[in-house]
């Protein structure tokens, strides 16, 4: 299979995996990334996997129109698979950069794909925060492509401006709007910022989850599935198994990693009252789109065992020996942080973010509908 398939952001946490599902199946992948230690050392291990597919690397950043266009013009793809953005919380950090990249740097790759002669299949990675703040309490029913989007932060008000992006291209695409993806990169970086949402988030808010094995399955079948799936927005996610608390979802992680369960006490419970107090996610109905792309192919014990035997056999045994007294320190901190922040008996999390990174990243506009 020679039609070249042009996937952005192609070393990352689903990028990766969606690239090798192509290789494997003998395709041509024109694996575009920014230029970093990380993304080297990811497309040097793949090509040296023996795959029957063509990889073929290229850097470049979304920003540069000019690059984008001619890489474009030169491969052209039957499909672009455009996975890159500037993920939250990391978004928090800079918002006018991530604006650009997720609205601009979409808009630079479908100009440039509208100048093909043949109009390549678009898939867009979009996300679960086009959703917002969504109280379950008030809203226990599942998400369905058809709930009103209502984005609380930049980020979620960047994946609907970017979907709008792509809709009013006239080319032939699908949104696949992500849960909470998961695999063991993911569970290496525990920084900061993780922390933050840690506390920020409340501990009984609703959070749907997917192997990012999954969900590069996902995007790799949109590439067959041309026909079936134009137009349409599909919720990527997990089957039930997957349907957790946020704090069940930060315990079972913990324990792979071998610190163990933090338990209920590591979080404040969202208020019943309050529509803004909730993180995103609800949980998605996602019989359509496994109907049409039939990509959930593990269960959450699965998930949650990869992370686990992701870790050396000697951290493993480091932390669980250290976990006891870890646990008691981190939930110290996450108590003392919450005095200090005079949190009352609920989180309030849009607060809490926006006091650390600044009101910018919350959504500023009203007109965020996709067409």
């Amino acid at each position: 299979m020679n039609d070249p398939i042009l996937v952005t952001g192609a070393f990352g946490q689903v990028g990766r995996r969606c690239t090798k599902i192509l290789l494997s199946r003998g395709r041509t992948v024109i694996a575009l990334d920014l230029r970093t230690d990380a993304t080297v050392a990811v497309a040097d291990s793949m090509n040296d996997s023996g795959h029957p597919g063509t990889l073929r690397v290229l850097h470049a950043d979304l920003l540069d129109a000019a690059a984008i266009e001619s890489i474009v013009a030169e491969h052209r793809p039957t499909a672009i698979i455009h996975l890159a953005a500037v993920f939250s919380p990391l978004s928090y950090r800079n918002p006018a950069l991530a604006r650009k990249v997720n609205v601009e740097g979409t808009a630079n790759l479908v100009r440039a794909a509208r100048a093909l002669s043949d109009p390549p299949l678009v898939a867009f990675a979009s996300s679960a925060a086009v959703y917002g703040s969504r109280n379950p309490h008030r809203y226990p029913e599942l998400i369905t492509p058809q709930t009103p989007v209502n984005p609380i932060d930049q980020y979620g008000e960047d994946k609907v401006l970017g979907e709008n992006v792509i809709a009013d291209s006239g080319l032939p695409y699908a949104v696949l709007r992500l849960g909470g993806v998961l695999s063991p990169d993911g569970a290496s970086n525990v920084n900061g910022d993780y922390l933050l949402l840690m506390r920020a988030s409340p501990g009984d808010n609703r959070l749907h989850c997917v192997d990012a094995r999954d969900v590069g399955m996902a995007f790799a079948n949109t590439v067959d599935r041309r026909e079936a799936i134009n137009g349409k927005v599909l919720l990527i996610a997990g089957n039930d198994s997957y349907r957790h608390t946020h704090r069940d979802v930060e315990d079972d992680m913990m324990e792979a990693m071998g610190i163990g369960r933090l338990g209920p006490s590591a979080s404040l419970p969202g208020d019943p009252e309050d529509e803004r107090g909730w993180s995103f996610t609800g949980w998605f109905d996602t019989t359509e789109s496994q109907s049409l792309l039939d990509y959930q192919h593990h269960d959450w014990s699965q998930t949650v065992a990869w992370v686990a035997e992701s870790q050396s056999p000697a951290t493993r045994r480091v932390l669980r020996l250290l976990g006891p007294v870890l646990r008691v320190v981190l939930r110290s901190v996450l108590s003392l942080q919450r005095r200090r922040e005079r949190r009352g008996r609920y989180a309030d999390p849009w607060t809490l973010i926006a006091n650390k990174y600044g009101s910018d990243v919350l959504a500023t506009t009203n007109t965020t509908e996709p067409r």
